[in-house]
């Protein structure tokens, strides 16, 4: 027995040689409670994954390198993303204030030109003083008419006043704002072109990176067997976390996956270039899931709800992210340029979860796409339709 398969299957007879379960079920599961299985369950595929790779060897130290560089891309990339999502931000921030100051200062016109009204009308009653202009009456109506004309007179001059100064400060208010707001759009834009300088540097590295990976297996003629074991590996894992996800729950209120099969749309829009259950090009393998030829950086979406169970990189898929929706399905997502989720997330049918890339040594961008019922592949176009260009919004 080879020592990858000597690995799982003995790790896997203890698992299934316990009495219970590694994570029993909880009818009523408390999220800090599930969160903890999620972190033991991601903590154990990562020793696991040790294991594996120790029964086959060090990795190279190209491939510690291809790994190294293509993390390092999906976290600038998602860094520029989250400061691109900020610039945009920013940017309505201002242009909101900018309305505002536009408004402020029309308000201020209106309010200057009924001051200058006001004066002018105070000017053309002789600019007399109150008790004159009232004592010169002689009819007591008249002292009562003038007496209540002064003083909405006042008043609404005092109001008008009041407010010309309160929309003084209120533009005070807002000019100091859209100030601090176009500094960190300055320094946002500055960020932004650092990471993007990084990401240039770091691409170069992985394409030196697989140059030479390349020259590597063409040397030692290690191709096939190392597709062998990369398959192998994967197979590891998925039985690792079949086991592992068995006392985590997932929502009550969302459809159940069988009942939506072929109502589903495939996770990105493109064509299929390897189906599921064809022979790969080596002869020895078959495709246990379909390859969606796509331009990198294209979105990627989840096809149902579920619970992300792997998002990682891994020999020979580069990065890769697992979602369980529950009932013994997964789906599988590889060669990611950029993975948005985390181990743990929940998301919904339609979320986005990545961008195409060629991670893990892909000579072509794409998607590797797997369905997993109970651990074992499915055929994806039998529960996926194709994603159209208009529909991948």
């Amino acid at each position: 027995m080879r020592p990858i398969q000597l690995a799982k299957f003995t790790l896997l007879c203890v698992l299934f040689a316990a009495h219970t379960p590694l994570f029993a079920q909880d009818s009523s599961p408390d999220p800090i409670e599930v969160q903890q299985k999620l972190e033991a369950l991601e903590t154990e595929i990562t020793k696991f994954r040790k294991l594996l790779e120790s029964t086959e060897g060090q990795k190279s130290s190209l491939e510690q390198n291809l790994e190294s560089n293509e993390k390092k891309i999906s976290e600038i990339l998602n860094t520029i993303r989250l400061l691109q999502n900020d610039l945009k931000e920013t940017q309505n921030n201002l242009s909101s204030l900018g309305d505002q100051q536009n408004d402020l200062l029309g308000s201020q016109r209106e309010q200057q030109s009924l001051i200058s009204s006001q004066i002018r009308a105070s000017y053309e009653l002789g600019n007399q003083p109150y008790v004159k202009v009232v004592l010169n009456q002689q009819d007591p109506n008249q002292i009562s008419r003038m007496l209540t004309y002064y003083d909405h007179f006042n008043k609404a001059r005092i109001k008008q006043i009041e407010t010309y100064e309160a929309t003084i400060r209120d533009l005070a208010v807002i000019e100091d704002e859209i100030l601090v707001r176009n500094q960190q759009l300055k320094q946002r834009r500055l960020k932004l072109q650092t990471e993007q300088a990084g990401l240039r540097s770091a691409q170069q590295e992985k394409l030196k990176t697989l140059a030479g990976l390349k020259l590597e297996i063409k040397k030692t003629g290690s191709e096939i067997k190392l597709k062998l074991a990369d398959r192998e590996q994967l197979e590891a894992i998925l039985s690792r976390i079949t086991v592992g996800i068995d006392g985590i729950p997932t929502p009550q209120q969302s459809k159940p996956f069988l009942s939506v099969k072929g109502e589903m749309l495939l996770p990105v829009a493109g064509k299929i270039s390897h189906r599921f259950g064809t022979r790969k090009s080596d002869g020895k393998q078959k495709w246990n899931g379909v390859f969606i030829d796509a331009a990198e950086g294209d979105p990627i979406y989840s096809i149902h709800h579920g619970r992300i169970v792997f998002s990682d990189w891994l020999r020979g898929f580069g990065l890769l992210l697992i979602i369980n929706h529950g009932e013994g399905y997964m789906s599988l997502y590889g060669h990611n340029q950029v993975l948005y989720r985390q181990t743990g997330d929940w998301v919904a049918a339609g979320d986005l979860v990545a961008n195409v890339g060629n991670s893990g040594g892909q000579s072509k961008s794409g998607l590797y796409f797997e369905i997993r019922n109970a651990g074992k592949p499915s055929n994806p176009q039998q529960w996926c339709q194709i994603r159209s260009q208009a529909k991948a919004a």
